[in-house]
C-alpha cells in the first residue's frame, strides 16, 4: 500500500510540474507563438485592439500557440488570464482569445465584468462560426 501511495504521489508531482508555461504579456495584445500570422496582420490587430481599449476600457488579448502539450484549453486559458490580469482591476473587463493551432482548439476567456456583454453562449457561437468559416476557406 505504501508503494502504491508513493507511485501516486510521484505521478501527481510530475503532473504539477508538467504544466505548459504561460508567456509574459510584455505590453502586446497579440502573442503569436505559433507564427500563424503575418507581421502586417499582427500590427493591424494591435492597432484595432488598442483603439477598442481606448474607447471602451475593455482589454482584449490574443494568444496563439502551437499546442497545449496535453493540458486542457480551459485550464490553460484560465492560467493565462490570471497571470496576464487583463482589463481594469476594479472592472475585471478583460477578454482572452486563445488558439491552439495543432490541437484545433479555440477558447474565449471572459472577465466577470464582461460576462453579461459576452456570454458563454455568444463565445461558443463565435468560435463555431469562425471555425466553420476557416474550414470553408480551405
Amino acid at each position: 500500500m505504501r508503494t502504491l501511495f508513493s507511485i501516486f504521489s510521484l505521478v501527481l508531482s510530475f503532473s504539477v510540474f508538467a504544466q505548459k508555461a504561460v508567456p509574459e504579456l510584455w505590453n502586446a495584445r497579440v502573442h503569436d507563438e505559433a507564427h500563424a500570422l503575418k507581421q502586417e496582420t499582427i500590427d493591424q490587430l494591435e492597432h484595432q485592439l488598442a483603439q477598442y481599449e481606448d474607447s471602451t476600457s475593455n482589454q482584449i488579448a490574443i494568444l496563439i500557440i502551437n499546442t497545449l502539450d496535453g493540458e486542457t484549453i480551459e485550464e490553460y486559458s484560465l492560467r493565462v488570464a490570471e497571470k496576464w490580469k487583463l482589463g481594469q482591476k476594479d472592472k475585471d473587463n478583460g477578454v482572452l482569445l486563445l488558439i491552439a493551432v495543432d490541437d484545433h482548439k479555440m477558447r474565449i476567456e471572459v472577465g466577470e465584468g464582461l460576462e453579461d456583454a459576452l456570454t458563454d453562449a455568444q463565445s461558443n457561437r463565435i468560435i463555431r462560426n469562425e471555425t466553420y468559416f476557416s474550414q470553408s476557406r480551405l
